[in-house]
């Protein structure tokens, strides 16, 4: 496993390798990550926009939409188990500072669902799931956010694993973890422009997970720490209608912190203050983007 691990680089896919096998005419590496070492092509599918839904824990799926490549990989079951395959793209992944959405690493761990779960987006046939792992993460770079799930498996005596890899457009304003921690220590609270609802609607888009997930982490890390969820409008339409729908997005960011990330919901208040509270003016459309917000507000009462 020693020499797999260090062959397994993100971000410097090296081409003109030979493999022992013929990859699939047509087909080829996502430049994003490099292939498991010994493995062949044998089965590739690229689409310019289409969605893409993936497992986030049992029985919960996210879904997000871009430019999506089907990678399916076939290897001799000497060169790697299905555990082997999914150890090495997770270290390779975590150490190029990807955040692993969910992993579990084979059929009893992930759950005899989990098939049916995925099974719509796969090129890999069923009767891999006889020993399955799985792992998605997300990893951006220059302007995008790649979506990246990886699923080895096993069955008939075969070996071989997946990469499904979504490019979308990465938020317009983005944050981190340390940029939460670094915002509440010196101010209290955070605003986050990245969870979005759909309009004149409290459901959460697909990408607003990812804001969302960084506020599970930071309640994981700080233990102690209680939270206002606050959502915020801008002041188009009704003033009632704007305060009531502030409340429910902050619910649903509440719901979603408690059932997807195992957050305990005694530590958070959701509070809606609707457009009473802006950030910007209400004039032009940046400033009404601007207030159209949810803030983190620690609760150190």
């Amino acid at each position: 496993m020693k020499n797999k691990q260090i062959a397994l680089l993100l971000l410097c896919f090296i081409p003109g390798i030979l493999f022992a096998q013929n990859d699939k005419e047509g087909s080829k590496d996502h430049p994003l990550i490099q292939r498991f070492k010994d493995s062949y092509i044998y089965d590739y599918e690229e689409t310019s926009f289409n969605p893409y839904i993936f497992f986030t824990g049992k029985g919960s799926t996210m879904g997000v939409e871009g430019k999506v490549f089907r990678i399916f990989y076939s290897l001799p079951t000497s060169s790697g188990s299905t555990y082997e395959i999914f150890t090495n793209y997770k270290n390779a992944l975590t150490a190029k500072g990807a955040t692993i959405l969910y992993s579990c690493k084979n059929t009893k761990d992930c759950g005899n669902n989990l098939w049916n779960e995925i099974s719509g987006n796969y090129l890999m046939p069923a009767y891999y799931g006889e020993n399955l792992a799985y792992l998605a993460a997300k990893f951006s770079k220059d302007g995008l956010a790649y979506y990246i799930v990886v699923t080895p498996g096993y069955g008939l005596g075969e070996q071989g694993y997946e990469v499904d890899i979504v490019e979308t457009k990465e938020m317009d304003q983005q944050i981190s973890l340390d940029g939460i921690e670094k915002a509440l220590n010196e101010n209290g609270k955070v605003s986050l422009y990245g969870i979005l609802f759909d309009s004149g609607s409290d459901k959460l888009q697909p990408s607003s997970y990812a804001e969302i997930e960084l506020i599970a982490q930071y309640l994981k890390n700080h233990g102690d720490k209680k939270v206002y969820i606050v959502g915020h409008t801008d002041n188009t339409g009704n003033f009632d209608l704007n305060m009531g729908l502030s409340e429910k997005r902050a619910q649903a960011v509440v719901n979603a912190l408690s059932s997807k990330y195992n957050i305990s919901s005694a530590k958070m208040k959701p509070i809606g203050v609707g457009p009473a509270a802006p950030e910007s003016n209400n004039t032009t459309d940046a400033g009404r983007k601007k207030n159209r917000r949810v803030e983190v507000v620690l609760n150190e009462s």
